[in-house]
């Protein structure tokens, strides 16, 4: 599949054929990325499990002290900020249907491990392995979805990936009040674990033949969609070979930096929705098992608004307008959490909800964005992994900030997070006005009104450098 850039505009692709394509990736490609990034992040200690286990007995069992725990979770992140960009990478060398079930297979077996776990030590070396494998895994998602999806449709597919860490947070909520009632000589935290990476492990072996690396290799399409959806993803050869100065080439751009620092702002928020909801809601007094009950309802709130704004992104053709919403919702409630007493339940709660909801829709809008106006797969390979090591960096800053000398408030976590959220509004709003004022003087030079829908295919894979293109806000 490589065609000349005269072939490229001379094609022309029929709509109706084109959903179909789309329809068929859903059916064969979505249910089966939903659930590896599901198990996965049931898997995983920063995103899911080290909330209930923390308001059960693994502290006590493994005789951990002081802020023990926050050095755990900063070991996990800073393993899986080192490893981003080399997923990505081994994903476009290797393929998708290989490397994906594999990170899957390591997350699992590390699970397994980690309930057999006895000391401070045996943790720390696990978990290290264990951020390794997630950091590998998430950059690959992105980059895989990326070379499916078309710029209109990334959105929602992002999303759907996505909300597997909001879906996950809700069930993990429920299992832990489960496995916590359990009556058993084995710590409720080491049957949790048992139970997540079993599921894991078995999604891994499931996953291996379902995933196709490309349309090209996709055995359910016909050729005749072959060619048209590789049409669709407007690249010159779908399998370009690995290239090195296009690998790297983000770093020469100042607005790489700029959605860089965004990552961590944004990040900061995401982790602690995922891994701190549960300390944040013990100031209401509630025991163990009622606390991991009551993380549940602000995960099933953040799935339904997530869905919701990815829905509403792709129909605007808006990814930037819908990233400072939602930022927006987490900023009144850490704002709310801060100024509350403890003594106020309702409206604290409330407040957990504003926080959840708004931190699990940037990620994916965020790197539907970059991805809609980065024509090379190299390219979006490094920004992939870049970006996810930058986004999940933030999850050292939340491990560092919600200390326990600080319970159950946690007022200098919340003003940090407030700040963040707040700068990273502004970044977004920066480069968003940049955007929309290139795209104005791109339509003053050409004598056009074009937007982002209006882009000819070819000069979709040429990307900024061709006169025709327009940013996707």
């Amino acid at each position: 599949f490589e065609y000349t850039t005269e072939q490229v505009e001379r094609y022309v692709i029929d709509p109706e054929l084109s959903r179909a394509i789309a329809w068929k990736y859903d059916k064969r490609i979505l249910p089966a990325i939903f659930f590896m990034c599901k198990f996965h992040l049931f898997a995983c200690v920063c995103h899911q499990y080290s909330r209930s286990s923390q308001t059960g007995t693994l502290e006590k069992d493994l005789h951990m002290k002081g802020n023990q725990y926050n050095n755990v979770i900063t070991i996990t992140t800073a393993a899986y900020s080192a490893f981003c960009i080399f997923g990505g990478l081994l994903t476009r060398r290797f393929g998708p249907t290989r490397m994906l079930p594999l990170y899957m297979l390591g997350c699992g077996s590390m699970s397994v491990l980690n309930a057999a776990a006895r000391n401070y030590k045996d943790i720390m070396v696990i978990r290290f392995f264990l951020g390794m494998a997630e950091g590998l895994f998430m950059s690959s998602g992105v980059v895989y979805l990326a070379s499916i999806y078309t710029r209109g449709e990334l959105g929602k597919r992002m999303a759907i990936w996505y909300s597997a860490s909001a879906v996950s947070g809700a069930f993990s909520g429920l299992l832990a009040y489960g496995v916590f009632h359990i009556h058993s000589a084995l710590a409720g935290w080491k049957i949790l674990l048992m139970i997540q990476g079993g599921m894991t492990i078995v999604a891994a072996l499931l996953a291996a033949w379902v995933l196709p690396n490309g349309p090209q290799h996709a055995v359910f399409l016909t050729p005749l969609e072959k060619e048209v959806a590789v049409m669709r993803y407007a690249s010159k050869h779908i399998d370009a070979p690995f290239s090195c100065s296009e690998f790297f080439a983000p770093l020469y751009e100042w607005k790489f930096y700029v959605l860089a620092a965004f990552g961590v702002c944004y990040g900061t928020s995401s982790i602690t929705a995922n891994t701190f909801l549960p300390q944040i809601i013990q100031r209401f007094n509630f025991g163990t098992v009622k606390t991991n009950l009551y993380t549940v309802a602000p995960n099933i709130a953040a799935t339904l608004f997530l869905w919701a704004c990815a829905w509403a992104s792709d129909r605007a053709r808006q990814r930037s307008f819908f990233v400072i919403l939602s930022m927006s919702l987490s900023l009144v409630g850490y704002v709310v959490l801060a100024a509350l007493p403890i003594s106020a339940l309702g409206a604290a709660y409330f407040a957990c909800f504003l926080i959840s909801m708004g931190s699990f829709v940037p990620s994916p809008l965020f790197h539907s964005w970059h991805n809609n106006n980065e024509p090379s797969e190299n390219g979006r390979a490094f920004r992939a992994g870049f970006y996810v090591l930058t986004g999940n960096s933030g999850g050292l800053v939340s491990a560092n900030i919600f200390l326990d000398s600080d319970a159950p408030k946690y007022m200098h976590a919340l003003i940090i997070s407030a700040s963040l959220q707040l700068i990273g509004m502004c970044l977004v709003l920066g480069i968003r006005t940049h955007m929309v004022l290139e795209n104005r003087r791109r339509n003053r030079e050409q004598g056009v009104k074009w937007t982002n829908r209006d882009v000819p295919t070819a000069d979709l894979k040429e990307g900024p450098d061709s006169p025709g293109f327009r940013y996707f806000l």
